[in-house]
């Protein structure tokens, strides 16, 4: 079982990957249309990023972010596959391959949770749902 502080990190990190994997790829898109739903995706992390370490800092947790080892090669991987196909299809299809691993993620920890603490169910339901809305808003692009 997870207990609010492993929850809340969990949450945390999700919304850190969406918002580093988005930054990332914004980077080397060419179409406006695309860039406008990433960006409006990076707000969204962003708010449930803030939201989760907002909780842990008020329940004197420490958060624990992404090592910095698993950002730089997540960057780094993103960059060459850019690089060989920078297509708003390619981008697309890369951030709904993310999205699906973060509902994967989130689904298994929701699950693992002993719920203590509604506030938190609620915010992990919303990043399950904020990473499910994305892969829909992602899928025309394709």
């Amino acid at each position: 079982m997870l207990n609010d502080a492993e929850m809340l990190n969990d949450i945390l990190r999700s919304a850190e990957m969406g918002c580093q994997g988005i930054a990332d790829v914004r980077r080397h898109t060419k179409s406006h249309s695309i860039d406008k739903v990433l960006n409006a995706q990076l707000v969204r992390y962003g708010k449930v990023y803030n939201a989760a370490n907002r909780m842990l800092k008020s329940r004197g947790e420490d958060p624990h972010y992404v090592n910095k080892m698993a950002r730089v090669m997540t960057r780094y991987a993103a960059k060459l596959d850019l690089k060989r196909d920078p297509s708003a299809s390619h981008i697309a299809e890369m951030m709904i391959k993310g999205n699906t691993m973060g509902v994967n993620k989130m689904a298994q920890h929701l699950r693992d949770y002993d719920r203590t603490d509604p506030n938190i169910t609620l915010l992990a339901k919303k990043m399950l749902d904020i990473e499910e809305a994305h892969i829909k808003e992602l899928r025309p692009y394709l």
